[in-house]
């Protein structure tokens, strides 16, 4: 996966949490994450990858997954074809 992929994941996950004010240790319980691990996330401190996005899927749920894709400026078409996600 490029970086530029990466940066526009993370900079999603960093205005999801933001919009609905999701707390490093509510975010670490939902994902199974330690802590550390969870704050880093959302704070941007930290590569939010592909296997972190499933994760995400799972924890969340599609909608939150698809909005966070779109906070991200990252679009997939109805065939599932889009930004490398």
């Amino acid at each position: 996966m490029n970086e530029e992929i990466l940066t526009k994941l993370k900079q999603g996950l960093i205005r999801w949490s933001q919009k609905y004010g999701v707390t490093p240790a509510a975010f670490a319980r939902r994902m199974k994450y330690a802590y550390a691990i969870a704050w880093d996330l959302i704070r941007g401190k930290r590569q939010f990858t592909q296997e972190a996005f499933g994760r995400f899927a799972i924890a969340y749920g599609t909608d939150a997954a698809a909005e966070l894709l779109a906070l991200a400026e990252m679009h997939v078409n109805a065939e599932g074809e889009g930004e490398g996600v």
